[in-house]
């Protein structure tokens, strides 16, 4: 039996491959898999269709996360078909890369929506699906700040990380557990790939040399981790 085996994760933002990856590899582990993407409804499907080929349960639906009533159909959808969330993986944004002066406002503001709004509605309905029952929710981060010409994106993980703060302390006695992870530095496959802890420290210690993986956060083997930043050298408690 695999890890995930009787699990349901949704996934957002599984456009780009190193979360396409996650995504194929929680159906691996045994999750039934959600696929989420507004924009790439044909990357979505390709994503579903490998997974299914494999012998995997997944299925698409498109839909914006900024807008509450989307994502209550992306939750919708999942409750319908698989049943109760049990992991619900935030990527879904849009990435700003524009010096401070000539970032457009109208474009920032939709880098806000997508990004930080989009995530709380996510944790939002999550937290209403999970109910008492437990759930993991992963927030894709970055450790990066203050970058020249990256104002916008930082400030945007900023949020994400104090939204995964907050909730991760709120949210400890129902047995939810809320995390950000920074892709930055990761190999496609170390997202992805099979999770082998070297050792285990109790998150007390500040850090250990647990190897960062998508899966393993995901799965009860992580349930001594609480709010972390997770990073490609090892994982920085708040």
């Amino acid at each position: 039996m695999t890890r995930l085996t009787g699990k349901i994760a949704v996934v957002t933002g599984v456009s780009n491959a190193p979360v396409a990856r996650i995504a194929n590899r929680l159906a691996a582990e045994g999750a039934a898999v959600v696929i989420n993407d507004a924009a790439d409804s044909e990357g979505a499907a390709r994503v579903v269709a490998g997974i299914v080929r494999r012998g995997g349960r997944a299925i698409a639906v498109q839909g914006d996360v900024s807008k509450s009533q989307d994502v209550r159909r992306i939750f919708r959808a999942t409750v319908e078909i698989f049943g109760r969330p049990d992991i619900v993986v935030n990527n879904a944004g849009v990435v700003r890369v524009e010096p401070l002066e000539t970032d457009a406002p109208a474009d920032a503001r939709r880098a806000f929506a997508v990004n930080v709004f989009g995530t709380f509605l996510m944790c939002q309905e999550a937290a209403r699906q999970f109910g008492n029952q437990g759930g993991i929710i992963i927030n894709m981060s970055s450790t990066g700040s203050a970058t020249p010409d990256e104002e916008t994106q930082s400030t945007i993980k900023g949020a994400i990380d104090m939204l995964t703060l907050g909730l991760a302390r709120e949210f400890a006695a129902r047995g939810i557990r809320v995390v950000s992870i920074d892709p930055a530095g990761f190999d496609a496959e170390d997202l992805s790939g099979s999770d082998v802890p070297e050792t285990m420290t109790r998150p007390s210690t500040g850090l250990t040399s647990l190897r960062r993986r998508a899966t393993f956060l995901a799965s009860a083997d992580a349930a001594f981790i609480r709010p972390e930043l997770v990073t490609e050298a090892g994982w920085r408690g708040w």
